[in-house]
């Protein structure tokens, strides 16, 4: 399908140099950047869910996050940020 864009002048010489640069169209440098950029939200869009059992607390405190083996200081408070943020999630069935 074609489209019609505009585009300031100063933005549209920037592309071209950047197609020139790439050894590509200015339409072929155009729409790749707008598949990267939908690709980059699909991945964005993505869910992330964390299933637990039954009866399993809803919380979780940074000292219950066990600590893996040979892991320093700044990748086990990273984890326990990350696994304390995750768990504070509120339930969507509920």
């Amino acid at each position: 399908m074609a489209i019609t864009v505009r585009l300031d002048p100063s933005r549209a010489r920037q592309l071209q140099a950047a197609a020139e640069a790439e050894n590509r169209t200015l339409t072929n440098y155009v729409e790749t950047a707008l598949m990267r950029d939908l690709s980059l939200r699909d991945e964005a869009s993505r869910v992330i869910a964390v299933y637990a059992a039954p009866g399993t607390s809803a919380r979780i405190a940074p000292g219950e996050v066990v600590r893996a083996e040979g892991e320093d200081d700044a990748a086990y408070a990273k984890r326990q940020d990350l696994l304390t943020e995750l768990w504070s999630i509120p339930d969507s069935d509920r």
